[in-house]
């Protein structure tokens, strides 16, 4: 259960945060597949990097 707390956090912070940010780009399609995969990616990533930082 700590783990989780410790994924989830920076996970959904990053998602809101990113596609937020990406929205006002022109170019970046956020409903497309390919868009969502880009952002779910950089969320997992960040969400374990929250695991592994003792920081947080």
């Amino acid at each position: 259960m700590k783990y989780l707390k410790k994924f989830y956090r920076p996970f959904a912070v990053t998602y809101i945060l990113l596609s937020v940010a990406l929205g006002y780009y022109p170019t970046f399609d956020f409903f497309s597949l390919k868009g969502q995969i880009i952002i779910f990616i950089v969320s997992i990533f960040n969400g374990l990097m929250g695991i592994y930082v003792r920081k947080l």
